[in-house]
């Protein structure tokens, strides 16, 4: 199973958002991280955004607790 958030993010804001699904969703989820790798998923080209974001989807593969 995998688990991921869509962010919309400025290029400083990764870590933020790893945060957020890391410390935030994960502990109260019922599920934890399997042995998969974690990866992001870029959705566009922040240089046509008009505020220059990046559409990211921050996947983390899961298993339940």
């Amino acid at each position: 199973m995998k688990n991921s958030g869509r962010f919309e993010l400025a290029a400083d804001e990764y870590q933020a958002a790893w945060d957020a699904l890391c410390g935030d969703w994960l502990p109260d989820s019922g599920y934890e991280p399997d042995d998969r790798p974690c990866f992001e998923l870029c959705l566009n080209d922040p240089g046509t955004h008009p505020q220059h974001k990046h559409i990211v989807d921050i996947c983390i593969p899961v298993r339940p607790l």
